[in-house]
């Protein structure tokens, strides 16, 4: 019979002796300061499940402040989900995160929300989360490579890159620029974490793996919008890990990203994970995206919760909403 309950500091050893087995050779006090304990949205919370005085494994949620119609409230990203093998196919992944919805409304969460792998799907759903859309990833040839067009690299990669666009600067911690890009971003969104420059500076300048450099996008003196970008696959593929632009610069924003991956990288393809119906409405054909493969999405609300949650119509989802700080 398992025994599921929330954590304390005390158990802080156990918990990071589960998240060594999970994330083999992370760096697991350097992931504890960032993701756990230095959270601009709060710090972690985190059930821990025993049988027979053995840990058995655990779930967590990370708090994010989430911008819902023009006003602050409480979600969290679900994560560092783990049950240890000789405990598995008994259903305790399911009541890890059946106590942790139990649970919400005396945390002040709203919503747990994220694009699970596989694993994970099926005791997410057992625990009361619901499958709202999907992510998909949209992506852009660079160069002829990405194309079959090996002999032509350098020909198509002229031909594809955008002309005059804005440009990419170094993001500074707590960039007051990212707070007026995050002003008038928010005027466009119904429902996003909050990407602020105090969000930005922990996720991505604060990260352990260092690997996902944040950039404020300028143009004529203007910052019009803010990323963060990783290469992948041997610097094949550039990604783009966040994007958020203020209205009617999303496009320019992928534009002046695409120039910078040409000119400032040898990727042969740029591409970025969206909530899929959010990517759709933005018409990401339009500079030069195609839809590729998806995931499922997941939220969970406490019963009676706030619907608007499971409104798919409503979300803003990228790759800032992660617990992982590189993707490679």
């Amino acid at each position: 019979m398992f025994d599921v309950r929330l954590a304390t500091d005390a158990d802080r050893p156990e918990i990071e002796a589960l998240i060594a087995e999970m994330i083999p050779g992370c760096d697991v006090a350097a992931r504890w300061r960032w993701l756990y304990a230095t959270n601009p949205g709060g710090p972690a919370l985190t059930w821990i499940a025993s049988e027979g005085g053995k840990v058995a494994g655990c779930t967590s949620f990370f708090p994010f402040r989430m911008w819902l119609d023009g006003a602050i409230v409480r979600g969290a990203l679900g994560g560092d989900g783990y049950v240890r093998p000789e405990f598995r196919r008994r259903g305790l992944g399911g009541l890890l995160h059946d106590a942790s919805r139990q649970a919400m409304p005396e945390h002040g969460i709203g919503c747990m929300y994220g694009a699970p792998g596989a694993l994970n799907l099926t005791p997410l759903k057992h625990g009361g989360s619901r499958e709202v859309g999907h992510v998909s990833r949209w992506a852009r040839p660079l160069r002829g490579s990405a194309i079959k067009l090996d002999a032509l690299d350098g020909l198509v990669a002229v031909a594809l890159k955008p002309r005059r666009t804005g440009k990419l600067e170094a993001m500074a911690p707590l960039d007051d620029r990212l707070e007026a890009v995050w002003a008038g971003a928010r005027q466009s969104l119904r429902l996003a974490a909050v990407r602020d420059a105090s969000f930005y500076t922990w996720r991505f300048l604060a990260a352990p793996a260092g690997r996902e450099p944040p950039f404020v996008i300028v143009r004529r003196g203007k910052p019009i919008g803010a990323c963060a970008l990783e290469a992948m696959h041997g610097g094949k593929t550039l990604r783009i890990v966040d994007l958020i632009a203020i209205p009617g610069e999303w496009h320019a924003c992928l534009r002046a990203i695409a120039r910078h991956a040409t000119d400032e990288t040898s990727a042969h393809t740029l591409d970025i994970k969206l909530f899929t119906l959010d990517g759709r409405k933005r018409g990401m054909w339009r500079s030069g995206f195609t839809e590729r493969d998806s995931k499922p999405f997941l939220c969970m609300i406490p019963k009676g919760g706030d619907r608007r949650f499971v409104d798919p119509d409503r979300w803003f989802y990228c790759g800032a909403d992660s617990d992982l700080d590189s993707l490679t």
